[in-house]
C-alpha cells in the first residue's frame, strides 16, 4: 500500500510538472534580419518544444529538441512585417510578437533604444525596463555589464525576470561588458550561451556587425585584453570601408562598453582614442554609443558624437573632480540619472534624446548627416486665363519655395520671373499679336 502511495505521488509529482512548466528565461528575441529571427528560451527542465510564427502566407511551425538553452531560428519571413510567435513546451505555451527588418537599404524612418550597465541594480533596472517598455522601438542596443558576475547564474536570472517584458516583443543586440566576463580567464562563456548574435566577427562572437534599412551596427569588445588586439581593429577598419563603400549604407554606429571621453569616474579611455577613434574620424561614423561610466553624457570630437549611456540601474557614479583636459574639452552635457536613449532616424536626420526613468526628456541631439536631399522643382506655371474674344490676363505667378528663415522672398521672385515668367510674358505678346492681327 505504501509502494502503491508512493508511486501515485511520484506520478501526480511528474504531472504537476509536465502541466505547470517553469520558464526561467524568455522567450526572448535575437539576431533580427528581413527574413528570418531567432528565438531563444530556458525551461527549468529541458523538454522538446514546438515553435509557431503567424502572420502573413498563414502559421509555419518548427520542432524544437530538448535543450539547457533552446534556440531556434524561423527562415522565409516577409520583410518588414509583424507576426505573432508562440512556444509550447511540456504542456505550457508563451506568446510574444516582433516585426522582420526592412529590406537592406530601405530608406525608411527607424526607431531603436540603447541602455547600459544595469547589473545589481533591481530597483532602478526595474523602473528603466518599465519606461522602456512603452516605447516602440524597432530593437534594443546594450552597451553592457547586464550583471555585475558574469559567472552567477542568479544574477543571469535576476537579469532576464527584469527585461522579459521588453525582450519577448523586441529583439537585443548586446555588447560585452567587463562585468559580463567571467573566471581567471575573463571568458565569456555564460554570455555566448545565452545571446545569439550574427557570427561575422570572429569565432568568439563577442564582436559582430548587422544592418537594419540602411544603418550599419559594428558591435564592439572593448576590453582590455581584446580592443587592443590587431585582428578586431583590422575588422572594425573593414567593416567601416564596406559600408562607406556601400551606396546602401546612410549611417554607420558603434556600440561598446568602454567610453573613449568621459568625466565620470572611471573617465575616457586613452587607449582607445589612440586605437579606434581616428578610424571613427576617418570613416565618418554616425555615433558611438558606450557605457562603463553610470551616467548620462554627451560629447563631441573631430565631428563625431559620442554618447555614454551607463544609467541602466547600476549604482550612479559621481563627476570627477579633475578630469582629463581632453575629456572635459569633448564632452558637452553630464547628468548622473537613469535613464535610456531614444534614436531616431529619418533619411539623413538623426534624433538622440536621452529619457529619464520617470519619462521626462534630458536632451535631445539632432544633426543631418551628408548632404540634403534635393530641393523639390518649382511648380508648373499656371495657365492663362482669359475671356473669348478678349485679350488674355495672366494669372500671378506662385514662388518656386517659401523663403527659409532669414532669407529675403525678393530674390526668390526675381529668380522666378528670370526663368519662368519670361515663357509667360512670350506667350501673352504671341496671343496679343494674334488677336490684333485678326
Amino acid at each position: 500500500m505504501r509502494l502503491a502511495s508512493a508511486a501515485l505521488l511520484v506520478a501526480l509529482s511528474a504531472r504537476a510538472a509536465v502541466a505547470d512548466p517553469t520558464m526561467l528565461k524568455g522567450p526572448y528575441l535575437q539576431d533580427l534580419a528581413p527574413r528570418s529571427i531567432t528565438v531563444m528560451w530556458q525551461l527549468e527542465v529541458p523538454a522538446a518544444a514546438k515553435l509557431t510564427v503567424d502572420g502573413p502566407g498563414g502559421a509555419r511551425t518548427q520542432d524544437v529538441e530538448s535543450a539547457r538553452i533552446s534556440e531556434a531560428t524561423i527562415t522565409g519571413l516577409q520583410p518588414a512585417t509583424r507576426y505573432r510567435y508562440k512556444v509550447e513546451a511540456a504542456g505550457g505555451s508563451w506568446e510574444g510578437e516582433f516585426a522582420t527588418a526592412p529590406e537592406i537599404g530601405a530608406d525608411v524612418p527607424v526607431t531603436f533604444v540603447v541602455i547600459g550597465d544595469t547589473r545589481y541594480g533591481t530597483d532602478a533596472h526595474r523602473r528603466v525596463i518599465e519606461r522602456m517598455s512603452q516605447e516602440v522601438p524597432d530593437f534594443v542596443l546594450g552597451t553592457g555589464d547586464m550583471v555585475d558576475e558574469g559567472h552567477r547564474q542568479d544574477q543571469w536570472q535576476q537579469f532576464f525576470d527584469i527585461e522579459n517584458p521588453l525582450l519577448r516583443d523586441n529583439v537585443y543586440f548586446p555588447a560585452l561588458g567587463n562585468h559580463d566576463r567571467q573566471g581567471r580567464g575573463r571568458t565569456a562563456d555564460s554570455y555566448r550561451s545565452y545571446f545569439s548574435v550574427p557570427e561575422n566577427g570572429g569565432e568568439t562572437e563577442r564582436y559582430y556587425a548587422f544592418t537594419y534599412a540602411s544603418s550599419r551596427f559594428l558591435v564592439l569588445d572593448s576590453n582590455e585584453y581584446s580592443f587592443a588586439l590587431t585582428d578586431q581593429t583590422a575588422w572594425i577598419e573593414r567593416e567601416l570601408i564596406a559600408a562607406r563603400q556601400d551606396p546602401e549604407i546612410r549611417h554607420i554606429f558603434c556600440v561598446m562598453h568602454h567610453p573613449p571621453f568621459s568625466i565620470s569616474l572611471h573617465g575616457g579611455n586613452r587607449d582607445l582614442r589612440e586605437r579606434w577613434t581616428p578610424l571613427f574620424e576617418k570613416y565618418d561614423v554616425t555615433a558611438v554609443f558606450s557605457g562603463h561610466d553610470h551616467v548620462y553624457e554627451r560629447a563631441e570630437w573631430n565631428g563625431i558624437h559620442y554618447f555614454v549611456t551607463g544609467g541602466g540601474g547600476a549604482p550612479l557614479y559621481a563627476r570627477r573632480p579633475r578630469p582629463d583636459p581632453v575629456d572635459a574639452e569633448a564632452t558637452k552635457k553630464y547628468e548622473r540619472v537613469y535613464h535610456y536613449l531614444r534614436v531616431s532616424l529619418t533619411g539623413n536626420r538623426v534624433d538622440v534624446t536621452g529619457v529619464r526613468a520617470d519619462g521626462t526628456t534630458i536632451e535631445t541631439t539632432t544633426w543631418t548627416e551628408g548632404p540634403e536631399p534635393a530641393p523639390l522643382p518649382p511648380p508648373s506655371a499656371p495657365p492663362v486665363v482669359h475671356a473669348a474674344g478678349s485679350a488674355p490676363t495672366l494669372a500671378p505667378p506662385a514662388p518656386a519655395r517659401a523663403a527659409s528663415a532669414g532669407e529675403s522672398g525678393g530674390s526668390g521672385s526675381l529668380l522666378w520671373i528670370g526663368f519662368g515668367g519670361v515663357g509667360l510674358l512670350l506667350a501673352a505678346a504671341i496671343a496679343v499679336t494674334r488677336t490684333l492681327r485678326r
